[in-house]
């Protein structure tokens, strides 16, 4: 089943077949989370989305339009769920685990991993103080990895207006890592 593609996984999940949905729950959850991670603050409330957002797929599934990639419908719904916490509670973002990322990336020289995990840390410090709709689109290009035509209809903005809060988040952290931390490229 793993080589099936999404539009046939999405069909039968629709015909009620648990084991395809579950294969599209396990093939999207780490890329939704650590889209969602850059997003909410709190470790639980990404949690509480990430399950919300599949819940809300499985009730929903027969609304689903196959015409739109699949990962950036999944993002939408997790979006409408995080923009639910900003409203009610005003939370930022939290920088990843940098060392698990790094090992991830195979880098095994201490010195290396040391000074990456402090600049990591720097930039996660920085992302924090954008506004919720900027850490938005910064996570959904750079984590999600999203053109910005599926930015734009995750977010239901302009492909204009996503080019313009990149530029802009872009624009911000650069000034904020040079004042703040001294780091100039």
């Amino acid at each position: 089943m793993s080589e099936e593609s999404d539009f046939v996984l999405l069909e039968r999940a629709r015909q009620g077949n648990l084991e395809a949905f579950e294969h599209l729950v396990r093939r999207y959850t780490p890329r939704l989370y650590r889209v969602i991670r850059r997003i909410v603050y709190d470790e639980g409330e990404v949690e509480s989305i990430l399950q919300d957002t599949f819940l809300r797929l499985w009730e929903n599934i027969g609304r689903y339009r196959n015409d739109r990639p699949f990962f950036p419908y999944l993002v939408t719904v997790a979006l409408n769920r995080a923009r639910d916490l900003w409203r009610r509670e005003n939370r930022l973002l939290e920088g990843e685990e940098v060392l698990e990322f790094l090992s991830d990336q195979g880098e095994s020289d201490p010195l290396r991993i040391a000074e990456a995990n402090e600049t990591l840390q720097m930039l996660a410090q920085a992302v924090q103080t954008l506004p919720p709709m900027y850490r938005a689109v910064i996570a959904l290009r750079y984590d999600a990895e999203l053109s910005y035509e599926e930015i734009a209809a995750a977010l239901d903005l302009p492909i204009n207006t996503v080019r313009t809060h990149l530029r802009r988040a872009r624009v911000r952290l650069r000034r904020i890592l040079e004042e703040t931390y001294g780091l100039v490229r």
